[in-house]
């Protein structure tokens, strides 16, 4: 592995094997677990950061979805906090119909809230030179952090289970509502023929 302190996409092409663009492709996809510096074309990896590209790239050969890896991810590396910006982590929050987007809007803004919330305390215990600070309450206040994220994503996914539920039995009552307005159509016509017979 390279001693370098920072790594660019194309150094960490290089060194997995891997095409850039697939690498390009992950350091957006899964930003918030890998540690890097800087923003947009400025952007450049720790060196750690290539054991989690070696691993999306793993596990993405073993068969395992993008959503696979993401939870793999969570479980085996620290969320960075300030990953992504704003306007991209609301993009990429896949949206699935009318109903849902409100709630998937406001789970995405809640996420990045708490992770800028604990990007800033991190800097400021750091930026304060205050020695005294115990790594271990910074490292509870990530898990409560990475906890509340976690709940928001299960609450996100629950809304998505119900939102097909509905969508489900509209498409039932649609089609139910079609067999009514044939039936009625018959049934007045029936009735119609019934009374052109009775008045002739």
């Amino acid at each position: 592995m390279t001693s370098k302190k920072v790594l660019s996409v194309a150094e960490i092409a290089r060194e997995l094997e891997l095409p850039e663009s697939t690498v390009h492709y992950w350091k957006n996809r899964f930003a918030q677990h890998l540690p890097s510096v800087g923003r947009g074309r400025q952007k450049r990896f720790k060196p750690e950061a290539i054991e989690v590209f070696s691993t999306i790239s793993r596990l993405l050969k073993e068969g395992h979805t993008a959503r696979d890896v993401m939870d793999q991810l969570s479980q085996s590396y620290p969320l960075q906090a300030d990953a992504m910006p704003q306007d991209s982590m609301v993009a990429t929050v896949p949206m699935t119909g009318p109903a849902l987007e409100p709630a998937m809007k406001m789970a995405a803004a809640i996420g990045l809230e708490i992770a800028k919330s604990v990007g800033e305390g991190i800097r400021s215990v750091l930026e304060s030179g205050n020695q005294s600070a115990d790594v271990t309450d910074v490292r509870e206040g990530l898990e409560e952090a990475a906890l509340r994220i976690s709940a928001q994503v299960v609450e996100t996914e629950a809304l998505k289970t119900e939102n097909q539920v509905l969508k489900e039995k509209l498409k039932i009552m649609e089609a139910e509502m079609i067999r009514l307005r044939k039936d009625r159509r018959e049934m007045e016509k029936y009735l119609l023929d019934k009374i052109k017979s009775v008045a002739t």
